[in-house]
């Protein structure tokens, strides 16, 4: 079946149907979208060939909203995101190849919780769009695409949440006997080559949306899930190779660090390091790693190979931008440590107005509250668990020291509260400012801030202009306290709080850390 489809794009006329969500509407809108990569690889195997690859791609778009808009464009004009393209017309016409890629916006709405009901309800969800698009398109092949990653930590909850639901639409597409194409395996291996080559290279451009790179990714593997094995080794040949030197210049050292797990009970943080070699400036010999930094910091267990290696770091990141330098042979690279914080996550707060996008802090009092209000414990007072968080190349904000992303913490639900903070040690009393900002694309944020348990903002800072605000605090001599205490409606999860000085305070002197501190 899948010969006979290629019979046809070799003749130009195979008609390619792609059902999805924004990235599927990316990838005509964007220049280098993946329906544009698969066109141009098409085209270098079969001289002459003019694929039809129509992209029916809706922002927000999950399995429910699907159904809604199959159903409604029966009857009605329906638009989505590539300009010209009419739902209902579309479906109208028979096609050679159905391909539905779904699954992001269920995962980072979420639609879908992380509880077997709710991923099963999504399962027959798809099948029923399955079936009735398939109706419509009468496809000689449909395929599932994997749905893509969610921040590009792999192991994050998000990207979890993400695995189950490609997993038990595998198993659908097996029951169904449909395609199942490797998107996001293939997406993740792009991220691998990437980050040999350098340490925040991205295959997405908001931890969500594919970058260039990223639709390459997407396209090798709808290409090679259709069998069209040449077309995509096109792409791997031709264009992916570009794409991973547009990000960085050979040769060089890149890197990855990951904090390991804390007792939250010293100031000690343990990182595990990974760094490779480039091509060109690896050698027969092994190199000694050794790393040069600040007053106690140490490394241990390397285990160096000629292309690269593994070691762990030990120090205390008491600044909020901690530099230690990795020396492999000639080769160096500065790792930046942000300064931790603390958090915790998975409070329900249902307390939003979703009409109006308002929150009802009054609701959402407890001890915790009463606890920050007072400079008490309110760790102790919290009914969740709490953990360190560095912030890191792989969410939102990047690893800028002060933001946190809480889809490095939890599939958050919809409505969900959390809290993060930090002690912060100050030489002198000073006055300073903090930017509160959120870097999220989507999603509703209120925040509630104080330090030492005054107050100093609260509310939607996503309804801020700009997302942004700036609020006037002070710090005391020796210890203070800096609570963020957060809930989200919906969507990404996100804020960044940083600390400014007045009048060329460069607020140098100042020490931070994860464990509460007595002032």
């Amino acid at each position: 079946m899948i010969g006979a489809v290629q019979a046809q794009l070799r003749c130009g006329e195979a008609r390619v149907v792609l059902v999805g969500d924004s990235i599927t509407g990316l990838s005509r809108n964007y220049a280098t979208g993946f329906a544009h990569q698969m066109d141009w690889a098409l085209e270098k195997v079969y001289p002459g060939c003019h694929p039809n690859i129509v992209a029916l791609g809706g922002s927000g778009q999950g399995i429910r909203s699907w159904l809604n808009i199959e159903k409604r464009s029966r009857s009605e004009e329906t638009f989505l995101d590539v300009k010209g393209i009419e739902v209902k017309a579309a479906l109208a016409q028979p096609a050679d190849v159905l391909v539905i890629m779904l699954g992001m916006n269920d995962t980072l709405c979420p639609y879908v919780n992380d509880d077997p009901a709710s991923i099963e309800s999504w399962v027959e969800g798809y099948r029923e769009l399955i079936i009735n698009i398939q109706s419509r398109l009468h496809p000689k092949v449909t395929a599932l695409g994997e749905a893509t990653l969610c921040t590009e930590d792999v192991n994050s909850p998000k990207n979890r949440m993400m695995d189950k639901l490609n997993q038990r639409a595998a198993k659908l597409a097996e029951e169904m006997h449909l395609l199942v194409l490797p998107t996001n395996v293939t997406m993740r291996e792009v991220l691998k080559q990437g980050r040999e080559r350098k340490p925040d290279f991205h295959v997405t451009y908001d931890f969500v949306h594919p970058n260039e790179a990223g639709h390459i990714a997407v396209a090798i593997a709808m290409l090679k899930g259709l069998g069209e094995t040449a077309a995509a080794q096109k792409l791997a040949d031709g264009r992916l190779p570009k794409a991973l030197e547009k990000a960085v210049p050979l040769p060089g050292l890149s890197y990855e660090i990951e904090p390991l797990p804390s007792t939250n009970k010293s100031e000690l943080q343990n990182y595990r390091v990974r760094y490779w070699l480039s091509p060109q400036a690896a050698g027969a010999e092994i190199p000694q790693p050794v790393i040069a930094a600040g007053k106690g910091w140490l490394i241990k267990d390397a285990s160096p190979t000629a292309v690269g290696g593994t070691l762990k770091i030990i120090g205390i990141p008491d600044h909020l931008d901690n530099v230690v330098k990795l020396s492999v042979g000639t080769l160096s690279q500065d790792l930046h440590l942000p300064a931790p914080w603390l958090v915790t996550a998975g409070i329900p707060r249902a307390f939003w107005n979703g009409q109006n996008q308002t929150y009802d802090a009054a609701k959402a009092k407890g001890p915790m509250q009463d606890a920050i209000a007072r400079s008490g414990d309110f760790v102790a007072a919290s009914a969740t668990p709490w953990q360190r968080y560095f912030a890191n190349v792989n969410f939102t904000g990047g690893n800028a020291p002060g933001s946190v992303d809480f889809a490095a913490v939890t599939h958050a639900r919809t409505s969900e509260g959390g809290c993060a903070a930090r002690w912060i040690f100050s030489e002198r009393a000073r006055p300073l400012t903090i930017d509160l900002s959120v870097q999220a694309f989507a999603g509703n944020l209120h925040l509630a801030t104080s330090v030492n348990g005054t107050e100093v903002y609260a509310g939607v800072l996503t309804s801020e202009p700009k997302k942004r605000t700036t609020v006037q605090a002070r710090l005391r001599k020796g210890w203070n306290v800096l609570v963020c205490d957060t809930s989200h409606m919906q969507w990404q999860w996100q804020f960044s709080a940083d600390l400014k000085g007045i009048d060329g305070d460069a607020l140098e002197d100042l020490r931070y850390s994860a464990l509460p501190q007595n002032p």
